[in-house]
């Protein structure tokens, strides 16, 4: 009897475990139709948005170190 219990079992499992990766399947394809959609910027966007993103990053990181200093400079007169 436990064979017969341990037979069905392992029909089971093998009827689920393609039920499971279809989903992974299912996933790996719509985002790769979905990457073929994408307009992609050309070499001169890319470069132009590289150069603002590196001057922000350099403005911010400039101006959050001078507001830090000036607490760190308050906060010593205290």
């Amino acid at each position: 009897m436990a064979t017969r219990t341990r037979a069905r079992a392992t029909e089971r499992q093998a009827r689920q475990t393609p039920a499971r990766f279809a989903g992974v399947q299912r996933l790996a394809r719509e985002t790769y139709q979905e990457t073929k959609k994408v307009i992609w910027p050309d070499r001169d966007e890319t470069r132009n948005l590289t150069i603002v993103v590196i001057g922000l990053s350099i403005f911010l990181g400039l101006l959050l170190g001078g507001v830090d200093a000036l607490f760190v400079r308050l906060w010593q007169m205290l």
